[in-house]
């Protein structure tokens, strides 16, 4: 008899548990557009927006061992709660630090969120393989990792259309470019051509012929 790939008592678990691939696939995608964004709106240097980052992967390489040992000795479901517990914490936690305009505690605050994620995605896995029979475990693991790219292309949708068109700086536009860039070294200065300019030469040449 054929294996079914979800048994229908599984089957509301691994639907909850799958939308859990597509949450942390929009957080990975919509990171490195922030730092565009930290570059505009807080007109910060590259190295510094970049810290972004940092406090996005250092909160995976913080918290994955912790995660996996807590999971070890409490369960999955444990481990699914604590996890969006620690996201949801993250993310309110940009409210405050939006009101203070205060790029440290976003980096906090992001930090705080990839624990979550750290907990999400060491628990989603296995825990996926343990809804059915062992036969099917591994195609029913690519069907709940297949909705993964689903949340990376919103991720990266809501950064590209909604959030970075709506960003505005004097000094920076919405890649994060600064608008009055410097000339490179050994350009003629736009100013040896000017009208001005040009007026004072002729000036200077009815001086001598005169």
């Amino acid at each position: 008899m054929k294996q079914k790939l979800v048994e229908k008592k599984y089957l509301a678990t691994f639907v909850i548990v799958t939308t859990l691939f597509a949450l942390w696939g929009f957080a990975n995608d919509i990171t490195n557009p922030m730092v565009a964004a930290f570059q505009t709106v807080m007109e910060l240097s590259a190295a510094k927006a970049s810290m972004i980052q940092f406090a996005f992967y250092g909160g995976y390489a913080t918290m994955a061992i912790p995660a996996a040992l807590f999971i070890r000795r409490y369960n999955y479901k444990s481990g699914i709660l604590l996890g969006l517990g620690l996201y949801a914490t993250g993310a309110f936690l940009f409210i405050p630090a939006a009101e203070y305009q205060n790029f440290t505690f976003f980096c906090f605050s992001l930090y705080i969120l990839t624990f979550g994620l750290a907990f999400l995605e060491t628990t989603a896995n296995p825990f996926i393989l343990s809804l059915g029979s062992k036969e099917t475990s591994t195609r029913r693991l690519n069907l709940a990792q297949a909705f993964n790219p689903v949340g990376s292309l919103s991720g990266m949708a809501v950064a590209s259309l909604i959030v970075l068109p709506a960003l505005w700086s004097d000094r920076r536009n919405e890649a994060g470019e600064s608008r009055n860039p410097r000339p490179l070294r050994g350009t003629r200065h736009r100013g040896a051509d000017s009208l001005p300019h040009r007026c004072a030469q002729e000036d200077a040449r009815h001086c001598r012929h005169g």
